[in-house]
């Protein structure tokens, strides 16, 4: 079996498939499984798509996937969630393991110096109000072109291109602005990080990678901006719902009906929150650039691949043997087309992987679509109440591991998510992706 499949029925608009192994199926909890039956009540819903890393999230479960069709249908800030344009990407060095050995605390100090992290954490960098709105606008090709932070190789290297069209400011609220001009640039908490790896193992000798060659995944999203969006839009579609001629199956599935002022506006604030983010991984990016080539005069950082895991977007899919221009939300979900690459980050101390899609029939049916990471089997609060400091040394062994914000890193242990090899494992059994190349983790800067 590729995936475990439930009908559309009298409840239900669209059908659910599952894209996961029985080992993390037997592991998904009832709260996952509910969030996508609610998410299949929505109006104008095509498919629900579940990956093996879901687990519970705000509304739509984290590892979920929903398309609507517009003619019919909605767009729930919900599931897109708070974190929008949340996402991860590789930068590929020309330095090896051996060449940095003796420096990876030293690199590991400067990053926690040089780049601003933690809980309400505000960037070092000034844009003015004016400034702030055009990199919003439009993207990561303005910000290198207005500000020289990288170069056009990162343009064609960003998932979009770096950029979200119709995006305009003045779907915002002052106080999304107010919160996302003071933040660009920053890392932020909780899962987000900079890490420090090594390729220990290449799949495919067609590789650009080599064993032993150093990279830097940096995953984060559109912080307090996005949230305050995510809120602001969320707030209003309860208000407006008396507008509508439908009801949400559950609060944190707040929708507009497309093709509505109301929708446009979100999907336009959305996209600020999305250009945000791809700016703000390129901002961190142009920041580790000069953190290694003040330590490394010869070190050269080239751009892999930038992708976002939270987003909503129009894309062409055929559901149902009907082909068409379906709106896809992707929560803790990452796009994956034929031929095409994806980054899978574990959790800290554990291993990272570059996977390729398997240009399959399971490719079509989960809408292009792959898993984001891990996933989580116990929440914040369970990992901190139920984890040891000694459980949690063991599991990272000798990764060497810092927090911007001096705060426990209990509930981000390798022991609160599932193991990364079984995402994998269950990746290739359902023939959505097989691995490419191998990272291991060598130092991390948690938010």
């Amino acid at each position: 079996m590729l995936y475990y499949k439930f009908d559309k029925n009298n409840n239900r608009n669209g059908d659910i498939l599952l894209f996961t192994n029985q080992q993390l199926y037997e592991k998904i909890d009832d709260k996952s499984f509910k969030q996508l039956f609610n998410a299949s009540k929505l109006p104008g819903v095509v498919r629900v798509v579940g990956m093996p890393d879901i687990h519970p999230g705000y509304g739509l479960p984290i590892g979920g996937i929903l398309a609507v069709d517009p003619s019919n249908g909605v767009v729930s800030p919900g599931a897109v969630g708070f974190d929008i344009n949340c996402g991860v990407r590789l930068l590929k060095t020309n330095l090896s393991k051996n060449n940095i050995t003796n420096d990876i605390k030293e690199i590991l100090e400067k990053l926690k110096k040089l780049i601003p992290a933690g809980v309400g954490g505000d960037s070092n960098l000034k844009f003015t109000r004016s400034e702030f709105e055009n990199i919003v606008e439009n993207g990561v090709p303005f910000l290198i072109n207005a500000f020289g932070f990288g170069y056009n190789e990162d343009i064609k290297n960003t998932e979009d291109n770096g950029f979200f069209p119709n995006a305009n400011t003045n779907s915002l609220s002052a106080k999304s602005i107010n919160r996302g001009i003071t933040q660009l640039g920053s890392l932020g908490s909780g899962n987000h990080f900079i890490e420090l790896q090594y390729v220990d193992k290449v799949f495919n000798e067609n590789s650009n990678f080599k064993e032993g060659q150093i990279t830097v995944m940096i995953h984060t999203g559109s912080r307090g901006f996005g949230h305050q969006v995510a809120k602001d839009y969320i707030d209003k579609a309860h208000q407006v719902n008396k507008n509508y001629d439908f009801d949400f199956p559950v609060k944190n599935l707040a929708s507009f009906a497309l093709n509505t002022k109301d929708a446009n506006q979100y999907l336009s604030a959305m996209s600020c929150a999305a250009n945000f983010a791809y700016c703000n991984r390129q901002i961190l990016t142009h920041k580790v650039r000069n953190i290694f080539s003040k330590l490394f005069p010869h070190s050269n950082l080239e751009l892999f691949y930038d992708l976002t895991h939270n987003v909503a977007r129009f894309e062409d899919h055929t559901i149902n043997n009907k082909k068409g221009n379906y709106l896809i939300h992707r929560k803790g979900a990452t796009r994956l087309d034929n031929d095409s690459y994806a980054l899978l980050p574990g959790s800290m101390g554990t291993a990272s992987y570059i996977i390729k899609s398997a240009n399959s029939d399971s490719t079509k049916l989960s809408l292009s679509s792959t898993a984001h990471g891990s996933g989580r089997i116990m929440g914040r609060r369970e990992a901190k109440r139920s984890i040891t400091n000694s459980q949690h040394q063991a599991s990272i062994k000798q990764v060497e591991v810092t927090s911007s914000s001096g705060e426990s890193l209990l509930d981000e242990s390798p022991l609160a998510y599932k193991k990364v090899d079984e995402v994998i494992e269950s990746l290739i059994e359902t023939k959505l992706a097989f691995p490419n190349v191998r990272l291991k983790p060598l130092a991390v800067l948690k938010g």
